[in-house]
């Protein structure tokens, strides 16, 4: 009896052990590529999460079981910023999460950004069109790809459109995610061309 009470006690343990391990956020690191200055202008920053794909894990890594810590499609966010300083969020949302990143680029290359519209002398939109870990041939895959536009008025739009793979880590229990997805989303963000924002 004391024996099975034991064993019944262990299971509970990595049961909670298990959940708590599940419960931890993975932690996306974006770094900011340094640039020249862009004319000191006041941004509205608008995000639009436009996925296919509602979820932060693929179909073949939720089958697998793999990222748990993501099924919330929720994440850290650490930005590295050109002057050597850090800053972290917890728990953001996809949109909020690239929001940030943008937002903090911008910022590193000179320009306000603003979340009031009529404060704004122009308009920067960005679309998230997948963003995702998922695995294929026992690979690891992140997919992040966005979309931006930069207006002062809606009948005279400059876009810019990236779409990046990030494919560099072999599978090894679920683990390296959190690499391959900074890298993805560090080279999506700093491949974005605002040089149009110059033009204004």
């Amino acid at each position: 009896m004391l024996k099975r009470t034991r064993a019944v006690a262990l299971v509970l343990a990595l049961a909670v052990l298990s959940a708590c391990l599940g419960s931890k956020a993975m932690r996306v690191v974006y770094t900011i590529e340094p640039g020249a200055a862009f004319k000191n202008y006041v941004i509205f920053l608008v995000v639009n999460d436009r996925r296919a794909f509602q979820s932060l894990v693929g179909p073949a890594a939720q089958d697998r079981g793999l990222f748990p810590e993501l099924r919330a499609d929720r994440f850290d966010l650490k930005i590295r910023i050109p002057d050597g300083s850090e800053v972290t969020m917890t728990n953001l949302p996809v949109a909020a999460a690239v929001r940030e990143a943008v937002g903090r680029r911008l910022t590193s290359r000179n320009l306000i950004v603003t979340a009031q519209r009529p404060a704004a002398q122009l308009t920067v939109e960005i679309d998230i069109r997948s963003f995702d870990l998922d695995m294929a041939e026992g690979d690891l895959l992140a997919t992040v790809s966005l979309s931006a536009k930069i207006y002062r008025d809606a009948s005279a739009v400059t876009t810019s459109d990236v779409h990046v793979i990030s494919n560099r880590l072999k599978l090894l229990g679920g683990m390296g995610g959190d690499r391959i997805l900074s890298e993805a989303l560090t080279q999506a963000v700093n491949d974005l061309d605002f040089s149009a924002v110059n033009s204004y």
